[in-house]
C-alpha cells in the first residue's frame, strides 16, 4: 500500500475524528477522504517530516497488558486438533494450571481458530486468547476486523489478533499464490486499524485491499492488540514497524530467536516494545527416541512443505533440498532417516520434563518473553499439568 501521511499516522488517530471532508493525501497525489470530499490544505510539516506508512502503530499500540497479574507467563497452543469439546476442557484446565494465554493455529487445512477462540472465549475467564495466525491470503480484512471486535465482547480485554501470511503449499491448495506477502501483510494492518478507529465512512486505497465508503457496524470497545506471526527477515522489518506484538514460528532454534530480536529491534528504530512469542512445539516421554519419534513427522512436514519457513531454521540449503527430493520419489517417511533425535532436538522439546525445562530455559535466556507450547496429542495432559510452572 501506498504511503500515506496523516490517515493513521498513530498521532493523529490519538488526537480522535477527522472533520467531515478532511482529505487523507498520499504522496503522488493519492488520498484518502472522508464523504464530502471537500479539499483540505496538505498535511501539515510535523507528519511529512514523519513519513508515517500505512499501517503503522495505531492506538492499541501496547495498549494491551503483556500477560495478566498473577499468571505464570506460558501459552498453551492449539493446532488442528483436539475436537472443540476436548479443546475447551484443555483450556479451563490450562488457565486453572496457571498459564497466561490459549492460542490457536489454522496454518493447515484444519479445524479453524475463529470457532475455536469463540469456544474458549465462553469457557474461561482470565487467560488471553489469541490466533497465531489467520491466514491474510485466506480472509478478508473487514471480516477478520469484525469477527475480532465480537471476540472482544465475548472476552473483553482478553483478545490477541495473530495474523501471518502462512506457506506457500497450502494456499496453493485453496487457490492462492503467495505472492507479495509482506505488502499484503502490512496492508492487513492497516485495513484492520482503519475498520477499527478511522471515522466513517472509510475509503482506502492499496495494491490489495482497498475499502470503499466502510460503515463498520461494530467496533471494539477496548484496543484489540494486533500480533504478526512472521518468519523471514522481511516480515521481521514489517513487524518491527507496525505490530503490537510478534509471534516467531515452531522448530526454529533459540539461535534464531535472539537473531529475530536483533533484527526486530533494528526495525523499530531502538528497542522493540512489543510482546515477543514464540511457537514450540513439545513431547514428553522419559525416553528421547520415543519423543523424538511423535515429532520427527511434523517436522519433516515443515521441512519438506513449507520451504519458507525451513529456509530459517538454520539448516543448510543443500540438506533441505535433499530432504524434499527423497520425499517428492517415496513419500515424507523417506525422509525420517535424515533426521536423527539430535536434529529433532535442536528444533523442537523432546523428552523428560527437567530436559524440556532446560530448553526452554535457553530461550528465555536469548530474550523469548512468551513461549508458546504447543504439544503433540500423547503430552497434552502432562504439558498441562506439568510445564506450568516452567
Amino acid at each position: 500500500m501506498r504511503r500515506i501521511v496523516g490517515a493513521l499516522a498513530p498521532d493523529a488517530l490519538a488526537r480522535g475524528p477527522r472533520r467531515p471532508g478532511h482529505r487523507h493525501r498520499l504522496p503522488g497525489g493519492d488520498a484518502v477522504r472522508s464523504e464530502s470530499g471537500r479539499p483540505q490544505p496538505p498535511a501539515g510539516r510535523a507528519h511529512r517530516a514523519r513519513g508515517h506508512r500505512l499501517g503503522d502503530r495505531g492506538p492499541g499500540a501496547h495498549a494491551f497488558p503483556a500477560g495478566l497479574p498473577g499468571l505464570v507467563k506460558l501459552g498453551l497452543g492449539f493446532l488442528g486438533g483436539p475436537d472443540l469439546r476436548s479443546l475447551v476442557e484443555i483450556g479451563r484446565a490450562a488457565e486453572e494450571a496457571g498459564f497466561d494465554s490459549l492460542w490457536h493455529a489454522e496454518t493447515r487445512i484444519t479445524r479453524d481458530s475463529v470457532t475455536a477462540l469463540t469456544a474458549l472465549a465462553m469457557e474461561t475467564r482470565r487467560v488471553r486468547l489469541g490466533s497465531a495466525a489467520i491466514n491474510v491470503y485466506t480472509r478478508g480484512a473487514v471480516l477478520t476486523a469484525i469477527t475480532w471486535a465480537a471476540l472482544a465482547e465475548a472476552a473483553p480485554g482478553r483478545v490477541v489478533l495473530g495474523i501471518g501470511p502462512g506457506s506457500p503449499d497450502p494456499l496453493a491448495q485453496q487457490g492462492f499464490e503467495f505472492e507479495f506477502p509482506v505488502s499484503r501483510l502490512r496492508e492487513y494492518v492497516a485495513s484492520i486499524r482503519a475498520t477499527w478507529h478511522e471515522p466513517v465512512p472509510v475509503t482506502l486505497e492499496g495494491r490489495h485491499h482497498r475499502l470503499s465508503r466502510l460503515m463498520p457496524e461494530v467496533r471494539p470497545a477496548q484496543p484489540v492488540p494486533i500480533y504478526l506471526c512472521v518468519t523471514g527477515p522481511r516480515a521481521l522489518d514489517c513487524a518491527g514497524q507496525v505490530a503490537d506484538g510478534v509471534v516467531l514460528n515452531a522448530f526454529m532454534p533459540a539461535s534464531y530467536t535472539r537473531r529475530s530480536i536483533a533484527r526486530l529491534d533494528a526495525a523499530a528504530g531502538g528497542k522493540y516494545r512489543g510482546e515477543l512469542a514464540q511457537c514450540l512445539v513439545v513431547a514428553l516421554a522419559d525416553d528421547v527416541a520415543e519423543a523424538a519419534a511423535r515429532v520427527r513427522p511434523i517436522l519433516a512436514t515443515y521441512l519438506v512443505y513449507f520451504p519458507n519457513l525451513a529456509a530459517e531454521t538454520g539448516l543448510d540449503a543443500e540438506f533441505l533440498t535433499g530432504l524434499r527430493e527423497k520425499a517428492s520419489a517415496g513419500g515424507l517417511e523417506a525422509t525420517f532417516a535424515d533426521l536423527p533425535d539430535s536434529l529433532v532436538s535442536q528444533h523442537a522439546l523432546v523428552g523428560p520434563v527437567d530436559e524440556c525445562r532446560k530448553r526452554l530455559a535457553t530461550y528465555r535466556d536469548a530474550g523469548l518473553q512468551l513461549p508458546i507450547l504447543f504439544p503433540d496429542p500423547i503430552s497434552m495432559g502432562r504439558t498441562v499439568s506439568e510445564l506450568a510452572a516452567a
